[in-house]
């Protein structure tokens, strides 16, 4: 290395200060700081007005003083306008027809400062928006906010507006949600204005989740009567998709004899009347649906002896089994196990070598077949309970150190955060829990030192109040129960008897049902095409591991024996995923 110092005496002094046998040593520096104030600078500058060089005009005639080169580095559509031939690669002003002047503000903050908060109340325009400025992080980040959000009322408007972006993962979700809880979304609001192509779609899907043929008709009938005048025609074409066949001009001439006649009845009745008179021969609106649902039952690891680490996935129409990936961490158990759209959560647990709770945890991704590790849970524990709601997944009570804990937490996906929330009114281990009516009931599971009591009562969670609440007491208190909600009643099953409960939270009310075939202690169990599925267990009077499947059917109080799990085993998830 060679550099002059200039003396005073104009004479040039010349050090060399090269080390022998390090000729080409160097060193690159990096400012990790530099990106950040670079950033920060250009804000500054941005909103100081300084070095602008273009102006950017809203619908409402606002205008924001920018950096051309700041908005052709981040987004694609202002480096396609001053790149190409366009009167903008050279105009100082750029005038954007439609764009909403609290959107666009949003959006050049973000490209200025990498930040940008989405809320419901502009989560649409700005999507809309990154959608037009071809900004694709902006509206990515818009489409995961949209999963979280989805529910049954508001996924057929959701769907619709996924289709017309071109989200392709949110339209899919949002059909997923349409597809499997089609009865649900017959009842709501938004099912009465969605439109006749996208009704004639769903209607048209083979794998549509639809129990009874009635049910079918019967949202038909609903949607068409809703606007008669308009909608009367589309009937046929409706009734095609669920394989039925009318004769359409007695169907109309039944519509208007019963208007002269019957003046008294319904537009619903009056539809209902004529469609049932005019089907052509052979059709009826009674009996098993023509849809076949293609959910599959997931079953993770469990216990048989030693931990389990295998995913085995059970298709109902065909009665085959497939094997997934197994579970990274082969030595965990005790685990708990809850489903989020086609991603199933396993979290906390203990290793077999070691009683020590766990914090960890992983998501299965049904639809790739892969593993990833999320977010560690904020506190450790096993034999926990684990439900979704409201696109987050809750971790309830459970044990630390051999004791119950009453903390809870709930995941969210998008953030990739976990965050407390109020504590149980009584922390059990070894109970149950399943979502009925957007509240989280937890039952039964042991207390005390050690757990050594048995809680008779069942906590309700109420997520808007973020608030528990004692909502009945159980009629028969155990541990090592299942849980589960079907047609807005809580079921529950398994532990060391036979016995089957039924609560309706409308009511108030509990009903005893028929007796389960086997006892089974820690069984899984998971609401799946109109019926409770139980799997697998231990069985106290046996002393050994349950391979049998059982279903209920609510329709004939019955139980029946339906296959057998690829391997017995306990303590196990069991949960459905929607096919599309």
């Amino acid at each position: 290395m060679i550099f002059e110092v200039i003396l005073e005496a104009t004479e040039t002094a010349v050090y060399t200060m090269s080390a022998k046998g390090q000729a080409g040593y160097t060193y690159e520096f990096q400012d990790i700081s530099h990106p950040a104030q670079f950033l920060d600078s250009m804000w500054e500058f941005y909103t100081d007005g300084l070095f602008t060089d273009v102006t950017l005009q809203c619908d409402s005639g606002q205008v924001f003083h920018c950096h051309r080169v700041a908005l052709a580095a981040r987004i694609p559509f202002f480096k396609v306008m001053f790149t190409a031939d366009m009167r903008e690669k050279t105009d100082g002003l750029v005038r954007l027809p439609g764009m909403d002047s609290e959107v666009l503000s949003m959006l050049i903050e973000f490209m200025y400062t990498s930040m940008v908060t989405i809320t419901q109340g502009n989560v649409e325009k700005l999507l809309e928006a990154a959608n037009m400025l071809q900004l694709r992080p902006i509206k990515t980040a818009c489409e995961e906010f949209l999963v979280q959000l989805l529910d049954v009322d508001n996924c057929l408007g959701i769907q619709a507006f996924a289709e017309l972006h071109a989200c392709t993962r949110l339209d899919r979700e949002a059909r997923r949600m349409v597809l499997f809880q089609f009865e649900e979304l017959a009842g709501q609001e938004e099912f009465l204005e969605v439109s006749f192509d996208h009704l004639h779609s769903i209607l048209s899907t083979k794998n549509l989740n639809v129990k009874r043929q009635e049910v079918l008709v019967d949202a038909l009938i609903k949607w068409v009567s809703h606007s008669a005048l308009t909608r009367l025609g589309h009937t046929q074409a409706l009734l095609h998709c669920i394989n039925m066949d009318l004769d359409e001009k007695n169907f109309f001439r039944t519509i208007l004899k019963s208007q002269r006649i019957c003046s008294d009845l319904s537009e619903p009745e009056r539809i209902h009347s004529a469609v049932i008179s005019s089907l052509m021969p052979g059709f009826t609106i009674i009996g098993l649906s023509c849809k076949k649902a293609t959910t599959s039952m997931y079953i993770i690891g469990g216990y048989h002896w030693h931990p389990l680490s295998e995913v085995h996935v059970w298709d109902p129409l065909s009665n085959i089994w497939a094997q997934g990936t197994d579970m990274p961490d082969h030595t965990r158990e005790s685990y708990s196990v809850t489903q989020l759209g086609p991603s199933i959560y396993v979290s906390g647990g203990y290793r077999a070598d070691i009683v020590e709770a766990l914090n960890a945890l992983w998501v299965y991704h049904s639809d790739q077949d892969e593993w990833t590790p999320g977010c560690p849970m904020l506190g450790a524990r096993y034999y926990h309970c684990s439900v979704a709601l409201h696109g987050c997944v809750y971790a309830i009570g459970g044990y630390r150190g051999g004791a119950p804990t009453a903390e809870t937490e709930f995941y969210d996906p998008l953030k990739k955060k976990w965050f407390p929330v109020a504590n149980m009114i009584q922390g059990v281990g070894n109970g149950t829990a399943c979502v009925l009516r957007d509240n989280i009931y937890v039952t039964g599971g042991h207390y005390g030192y050690k757990g050594s009591c048995t809680y008779e009562k069942i906590q309700m969670y109420r997520a808007d109040l973020n608030e528990w609440s004692i909502a009945t007491t159980c009629p028969h208190p155990e541990y090592g129960l299942c849980s589960v909600s079907l047609n807005n009643r809580l079921y529950v099953v398994g532990g060391q008897t036979t016995v089957t409960d039924c609560y309706d939270p409308k009511t108030d009310k509990w009903i005893k049902l028929s007796d389960m075939k086997e006892r089974r202690m820690e069984c899984g169990a998971v609401a799946l095409n109109g019926f409770v599925y139980v799997t697998g267990g231990y069985s106290y009077t046996k002393g050994t591991y349950l391979h049998s499947m059982e279903w209920y059917d609510p329709e004939y109080d019955t139980w029946e024996i339906v296959g057998t799990l690829p391997s017995a085993a306990r303590s196990h998830g069991c949960v459905c995923v929607y096919n599309l």
